[in-house]
């Protein structure tokens, strides 16, 4: 990982004590942090931003009712997206009454890389994202971006690491297949 990493397990443990002894700073402190990735988690989740507002304030009203029931600080950020995942699937069954079926037969991904990565890159793949099925979203958001392992994505989305991993693979096909689609990648 890089120098714009995102903060160790120690920083979250720490984070998540103060809160815990109830540090007047804390909370606003933990909220500046994980603000923006949670909001970006709940967009991706509903795709409508007003809505992951919406969802981030029953988020941060929540964890400030149950902060000291986090048993475990060093988990607080999976935690934290567990919140954000019940909450979110808890708006999205109202409003929905049920998901289509996951796409069943998708070859595998191929995973090169390019050393490159330019804002167009960055906006291509955001827009592929929204094209995903929830569920394929989810696990690509907290794989890539949170650096999740499979096994703690399990525990935030509330299924089988085996689902996880085999969520992960479609999803990373069907983004594939989109952006080739989409003419990304033909001219490089």
């Amino acid at each position: 990982m890089n120098a714009l990493a995102r903060p160790s397990r120690t920083q979250d443990e720490w984070l998540a004590l103060r809160c815990q002894a109830g540090e007047l700073d804390a909370f606003a402190d933990l909220i500046a942090v994980m603000e923006r990735p949670l909001l970006y988690y709940a967009t991706k989740l509903t795709g409508n931003g007003e809505t992951a507002l919406e969802i981030l304030q029953d988020v941060w009203l929540k964890v400030f009712r149950e902060i000291n029931k986090l048993k475990q600080p060093t988990s607080l950020r999976p935690w934290l997206y567990r919140i954000t995942h019940g909450l979110t699937i808890d708006r999205i069954r109202k409003h929905i009454s049920r998901e289509r079926a996951e796409e069943a037969h998708v070859a595998a991904c191929d995973q090169s890389a390019d050393p490159s990565f330019t804002q167009a890159d960055a906006a291509a793949i955001h827009d592929a994202l929204d094209q995903l099925p929830r569920k394929q979203r989810e696990v690509l958001v907290l794989h890539f971006l949170e650096d999740f392992s499979f096994a703690e994505i399990a525990g935030v989305v509330g299924c089988s690491e085996g689902t996880v991993k085999s969520r992960t693979h479609y999803a990373k096909k069907a983004m594939k297949d989109i952006l080739i689609g989409d003419g990304y990648g033909k001219s490089r």
